[in-house]
């Protein structure tokens, strides 16, 4: 399997890079053993074995995150990953953590829109107590007031940190609620502090009793282990755990925008930030494939269009960048430029239209787009030359897609993508009345953040 992946890497990094590799050798470049099985109480399980290192990744993800919140309780999926960590009768918070230490593990967690994950990783020896500690907080963690009380103000400290007080994190915050109307991606995973303090005991116990159920899990081992030894083990700490019925909130559809959406922040800043949004399908849809590479030629790296127009030619911007992602509900494409003192973020616009503009009207060339996507595949590649990295995504395409083995297929989609595909994507997508603006301008007399 390793062999198979360092061909693949040789090949895409290689000065012959440029050059297409043929779809039906990607078939076959990435290919690692996985088997997936589900518990009675629906847990799914997949087991990566290899035997490579006398180590061990196990991830536990759960299909939750802001998305299955509600109005006036935002933030409740990001606070219930801290609440995780404040442990059980039988591993208490002070304890545990110096537990998985002491055996040389680590460890931690993660919230997004729509999953909520969380790893170890350890030396192999120690796979028991791995699935003791996560299968016991699974369903037994201790959530009282007082605990709750304590890391709200955590939770809190950190949205000030990260959004309140931060230009960049403002921003997102800011584009999410002018970007969506109706879906919840237009609240970000932290949360709104008036719900962060309006959350109660019983809302977390609800919370957790309903999504961190096994049958909303999707359970992860890879490394060196036995197989059957594993089951068993896994049999024995999770196969018990009672399964929940799960109702999520209604979501209603997103309005489809006919016009130019825009919205300024003032901030404590020496220069503007200007980004610009759009709204693509959910990740299911296949034009996700064209958009990643667009994406990559646009604005990623130091040779990408629009850092070569922006930080380069005419000298506006200290970093721009250009990313596109799917999500569950809808998808999102952003442009973002931290510009130089004094520009004015009318002439920045100008500039990101232009080369969207661009990419609408002239098919970009086929070594630009040879060049996007080997870079694509060189990180695609590199996070599975990892035992953690290819627990996560294992992990990532399981409760996202409900498949796995879309790893081994992924690429031949990427290298079947045209110059065609990635004009077409832009004009479908990248429309002037398509798009959201939101600039930070500095307050008169601001300091740098």
């Amino acid at each position: 399997m390793l062999n198979k992946i360092f061909l693949l890497f040789l090949i895409v990094c290689s000065p012959w890079g440029n050059a297409a590799i043929a779809p039906d050798s990607l078939d076959k470049a990435i290919q690692f053993p996985v088997e997936k099985y589900l518990l009675k109480n629906g847990m799914t399980v997949l087991l990566h074995p290899d035997s490579s290192l006398p180590a061990v990744s196990l991830h536990t993800w759960f299909r939750v995150g802001s998305k299955d919140e509600t109005e006036g309780r935002t933030g409740l999926a990001h606070f219930f990953e801290h609440m995780m960590f404040k442990g059980t009768k039988k591993f208490p918070k002070d304890t545990w953590g110096k537990v998985l230490n002491s055996k040389g593990a680590d460890y931690n967690a993660f919230t997004s829109w729509d999953y909520t994950g969380y790893y170890v990783n350890a030396p192999s020896e120690h796979v028991e107590l791995l699935m003791q500690i996560e299968s016991d907080r699974m369903r037994n963690l201790g959530i009282e007031q007082r605990e709750v009380n304590s890391e709200r103000e955590v939770v809190k400290e950190e949205r000030r940190m990260r959004y309140d007080d931060n230009v960049e994190g403002g921003l997102r915050e800011k584009m999410s609620g002018i970007m969506f109307k109706a879906l919840p991606y237009k609240w970000l995973p932290i949360g709104f502090m008036s719900d962060l303090n309006a959350a109660s005991l019983e809302d977390l116990h609800k919370f957790y009793k309903t999504f961190y159920s096994p049958n909303n899990a999707v359970l992860v081992l890879a490394g060196a282990f036995d197989s059957e030894s594993a089951k068993a083990l896994i049999e024995k700490y999770y196969g018990s755990l009672p399964k929940e019925k799960i109702q999520r909130p209604v979501v209603q559809p997103e309005p489809e925008q006919t016009k130019e959406r825009y919205a300024t922040i003032e901030r404590e800043a020496q220069a503007s930030t200007v980004s610009v949004g759009y709204v693509l399908p959910n990740m299911h849809h296949p034009d996700h494939y064209a958009l990643d590479l667009l994406a990559i030629a646009l604005g990623q790296g130091e040779s990408s269009r629009i850092y070569r127009q922006m930080v380069y030619k005419n000298d506006i911007a200290t970093y721009s960048y250009a990313a596109s992602w799917g999500q569950a509900l809808a998808g999102q494409f952003s442009l973002y430029a931290s510009l130089k003192p004094g520009v004015a973020p009318d002439k920045a616009l100008l500039v990101l239209e232009g080369e969207v503009k661009k990419l609408r009207e002239q098919k970009i060339s086929q070594k630009e787009l040879d060049k996007a996507r080997n870079l694509f595949m060189k990180d695609y590649v590199d996070s599975l030359k990892r035992i953690s990295g290819r627990a996560r995504m294992l992990a990532s395409y399981e409760t996202m897609f409900g498949d796995y083995t879309r790893i081994f297929t992924d690429l031949t989609h990427y290298q079947k993508v045209t110059v065609e595909d990635v004009q077409r994507v832009a004009q479908s997508y990248l429309q002037p009345d398509k798009r959201n603006i939101v600039i930070v301008k500095p307050r008169k007399g601001g300091k740098s953040t």
